[in-house]
C-alpha cells in the first residue's frame, strides 16, 4: 500500500516522524513524505491514500488562508481516501468551504470525545474515548456534503466524513496514544483498512 504524506509543518518539520512510523507500522511500507509547500498539483495517482500531519499555520489568518488556497483546490481535486489530522482536519475544513476559528483556550493532553457514528474509522470503539489533541483551532462547524463523526464537550467538530468519499477529518492526533489510551492506534488502523 502506498501513502501519501504530507508535512504541513512549517518551523518543526521532525514532528512529523511519529505519524510515519505509525503508517510504516500499520501499511507494512514507508510513506512518501511531501512537504506541503510543494503539494499543489503533485500527482497522487500511483498512491493508495493521503495523510494530511498537523502543523501550525493559523488557517483562520488572512494571509494564510490566501497561502493555503491553491493546496485547497490540489485537495479537492483527489479521489482517493484522505485522513486530515489536527491541522489536516481544519486543512479540509477549509478546503471544503468551512470556517477555521481561534478557540478560546488551547488543548494539550488526553481528552475524551463522544463518537456517533461507529460505522468507518471508529469502528469498534465504544462511544467515549480518549484521544491526544494539541490546538487551538478548530472547525467551527461541519461543511455541507460532510457528516459529523464525534464532537467533544468543549466545541462540535471533533471529527467528520465526507458523504460520498472516504474524506476524513479529525482534531485530535491518533498517532500518540500510550497504554493507558490506545484508541488512536485503533483509529489509524481503521483508516488504512478502509483503503
Amino acid at each position: 500500500m502506498k501513502t501519501l504524506l504530507v508535512n504541513n509543518y512549517l518551523t518543526k518539520p521532525s514532528k512529523i516522524i511519529r505519524l510515519q512510523q505509525e503508517i510504516s507500522r500499520i501499511t507494512d511500507d514507508s510513506p512518501k513524505v511531501l512537504h506541503v509547500s510543494n503539494a499543489e498539483g503533485f500527482n497522487v495517482e500511483k498512491f493508495n491514500a493521503v495523510v494530511l500531519s498537523g502543523g501550525e499555520a493559523p488557517l483562520n489568518w488572512p494571509e494564510v488562508i490566501e497561502t493555503y488556497s491553491k493546496v485547497a483546490s490540489w485537495i479537492r481535486k483527489i479521489r482517493k481516501p484522505i485522513l486530515g489530522i489536527c491541522f489536516g482536519h481544519q486543512l479540509l475544513g477549509f478546503a471544503f468551504g468551512g470556517r477555521v476559528a481561534r478557540f478560546n483556550r488551547k488543548f494539550e493532553g488526553y481528552q475524551e470525545i463522544n463518537i456517533l457514528n461507529h460505522d468507518n474509522i471508529f469502528r469498534d470503539l465504544p462511544d467515549r474515548i480518549k484521544v491526544y489533541m494539541s490546538n487551538k483551532r478548530v472547525v467551527v462547524k461541519v461543511m455541507q456534503d460532510f457528516e459529523l463523526l464525534a464532537k467533544g464537550s468543549a466545541y462540535q467538530v471533533e471529527a467528520f466524513k465526507h458523504k460520498n468519499h472516504n474524506v476524513f477529518g479529525v482534531q485530535f492526533h491518533p498517532e500518540y496514544y500510550s497504554k493507558d489510551f490506545s484508541h488512536g492506534k485503533k483509529i489509524l488502523e481503521n483508516f488504512f483498512e478502509i483503503v
